[in-house]
């Protein structure tokens, strides 16, 4: 029997929450997306929510079907440049085959951040590069995230696509049990590879840590690395197409508040209540 090949995209983007208020003025100023990577060059970078939790559901999908003696092969790829690296390293210790696309010059420092369409167009090049029956991807990137991502990639592909998927379990004949959020609540139907799956608010959202024997077993195998024209993809035609995020900048959440004065509880409250209750409750 053959094993049922799954390939897992995966998005690398800077931790957002860890800028500083003037990195964020710098952002919002770029004027370019090497001007926006710039801005983010020194922050850690992160998987996005929904790509992590679709990482760990490939591996418990792999694992429940190991346990009904089905064989299962994983792979995960993305699209990016050397920030990737670590990232993919973790993921061979966990039992991937990685691969990542280097989308070239036109796509250099951050040009693909907000570019469905060339990043689609690249996913499911190499999606089918790897052979998978199953694609699984985030429902939505980082911010700025489209949540097009994909669909395009399944248009790309000619398979349907089943988004806001929260689990998925191992059905007869090859197929996929899926849990789904649609518009009137939870749903399950059985999904028939291949085909896309798009992971929202799955139940995991986080994937498992690799141990230090599995990272030493596979420190010297190698990452597939793959050009846009490996793939035959022309990034810089689906550039000059593609809408374009011009500017990013936070909202500002901080709210105000009053220390309440007093030495001791009794105090406090009683601050409280002449300072800020009483005068409410004695409104006509």
């Amino acid at each position: 029997m053959s094993p049922m090949r799954i390939v897992v995209g995966f998005k690398v983007t800077p931790d957002y929450e860890a800028l500083r208020p003037a990195d964020w003025a710098r952002l919002a100023a770029a004027g370019g997306p090497a001007e926006r990577a710039e801005a983010a060059r020194y922050v850690r970078r992160v998987l996005g929510v929904f790509d992590e939790a679709a990482l760990e559901l490939a591996l418990r999908l792999r694992d429940a079907r190991a346990d009904h003696g089905l064989p299962t092969s994983l792979a995960a790829c993305t699209v990016g440049g050397r920030e990737a690296v670590p990232f993919l390293a973790t993921l061979q210790a966990l039992g991937f085959a990685c691969a990542r696309v280097d989308p070239g010059d036109a796509a250099a420092d951050g040009g693909l951040d907000f570019a469905p369409t060339a990043t689609a167009a690249l996913v499911a090049a190499c999606a089918q590069r790897l052979g998978g029956d199953v694609l699984l991807l985030g429902e939505r990137g980082g911010p700025g995230g489209s949540g097009t991502v994909p669909f395009l990639a399944a248009e790309a592909l000619g398979r349907p696509c089943v988004t806001g998927v929260t689990s998925l379990e191992p059905a007869e004949y090859e197929r996929l049990r899926v849990t789904f959020t649609a518009d009137d609540g939870p749903a399950r139907a059985v999904a028939v590879p291949p085909c896309v799956l798009a992971v929202g608010n799955a139940v995991v959202s986080m994937v498992r840590v690799p141990t230090l024997k599995e990272r030493l077993t596979v420190r010297d195998h190698p990452v597939a690395e793959y050009t846009a024209a490996d793939l035959g993809v022309d990034v810089g035609a689906l550039l000059a197409g593609s809408p374009a995020l011009t500017s990013l900048e936070p909202i500002d959440r901080r709210r105000s508040g009053v220390v309440v004065p007093g030495g001791t509880p009794a105090e406090k409250a009683r601050a409280l209540y002449d300072g800020h209750l009483r005068p409410r409750l004695e409104q006509p």
